[in-house]
């Protein structure tokens, strides 16, 4: 008799509801590492995805990476046509060069001027010094001839002389402006010390420095724009998507290159809402891959979010029905090799 004919004759001695039921319970003990099911644990081996894109408009000129590959932070993965911002940077450093040569010819000249109001005020402060003494002198003069026209002297024509000239010189003195000392300084008609030479200067001045200033901050973030036109890893990871080609026009912020991280041996599980007080810190699980006969991986819940909060597209049963329930953090027991984004059934020990 063949192997066949007598698997055919134990079979057929064995009762249908035995049959029946050893064939049931197969099928559960296969389908434990594959069933997500409403009332499933759902854990994805965590993941985190980085879009770099620009932070203004342009067009892409290269994409030094490829899809999959491995990359460390600061590392270039694309680079945009920056032709349009190195013309415009060209005319800010001409705009720059141009407001300091506005900024040298201006100290020059108002520091002459300046200096010729000094010498002016000099003079003018000279010559009020010098009528003051030839009026205190006329006074005098005017009182002794008095004095001698009294006694019959001298002619009354040198008195009136005298007088006339002391009149004179009144009147001079009488037109020059009067004030306080500030006053009379910012008239020119008091000098003014080198420090307050040098401070009215730097009062001169400071529209150009203002000016100068512009141009130079103008010019600094021109550079900083250039310096974002290439683009770079912002974390060591994988490129996990190529979006964008060379030639293409680029709106500010449009991802070009995203790069996924993860964490080694974590997992990030969504529980239902109904089995959410179930889970605590510190819980023992099991991680079963959907397949059959797969092997199961052990860890612990070391975090747990303290709310009840909307699950994900990909841990609902259906991406359209929204379900709700409580997130945790799952690490392994022992190291193990994940894909990132990896999906897991959770079972709690």
């Amino acid at each position: 008799m063949s192997r066949s004919e007598k698997l055919r004759l134990l079979f057929g001695k064995l009762p249908a509801g035995l049959f029946i039921g050893l064939a049931l319970l197969g099928f559960w003990v296969l389908s434990r590492g594959m069933t997500l099911g409403s009332g499933s644990i759902i854990g994805y081996a965590e993941e985190q995805p980085h879009a770099v894109g620009p932070l203004q408009p342009g067009r892409l000129k290269e994409v030094r990476v490829t899809l999959g590959q491995a990359v460390k932070a600061g590392e270039v993965l694309a680079i945009l046509d920056s032709r349009p911002l190195e013309l415009k940077r060209a005319r800010l450093q001409a705009e720059l060069a141009q407001a300091k040569a506005q900024l040298l010819a201006e100290e020059d000249l108002q520091s002459t001027q300046l200096q010729r109001n000094q010498l002016a005020a000099m003079t003018a402060n000279i010559d009020e010094k010098r009528a003051r003494a030839e009026l205190a002198e006329l006074q005098r003069q005017v009182q002794r001839l008095q004095w001698l026209k009294s006694r019959q002297l001298i002619h009354a024509t040198e008195l009136e002389d005298a007088q006339r000239r002391l009149r004179t010189v009144t009147a001079e003195l009488a037109a020059r402006p009067t004030g306080t000392q500030r006053e009379l300084e910012l008239l020119g008609q008091r000098p003014r010390t080198a420090g307050e030479q040098s401070h009215r200067l730097q009062d001169r001045l400071s529209p150009y420095r203002a000016a100068v200033v512009v141009s130079e901050t103008a010019l600094h973030e021109l550079e900083y724009a250039l310096a974002e036109q290439t683009l770079h890893a912002p974390v060591d990871g994988t490129v996990s998507a190529i979006l964008q080609w060379p030639g293409d026009a680029l709106a500010a912020g449009a991802p070009v290159v995203t790069v996924v991280t993860a964490r080694p041996g974590h997992l990030t599980a969504y529980a239902p809402e109904r089995q959410s007080r179930q889970l605590h810190v510190g819980m023992a699980v099991q991680l079963r891959r959907p397949g059959l006969l797969v092997s199961a991986l052990s860890g612990h819940i070391i975090e747990l979010a303290p709310h009840i909060e909307e699950f994900p597209p990909r841990a609902r049963v259906s991406a359209t029905i929204p379900m709700w329930g409580r997130r945790a953090v799952i690490k392994l027991d022992e190291p193990a090799t994940l894909v990132p984004g990896e999906v897991f059934r959770v079972v709690p020990r």
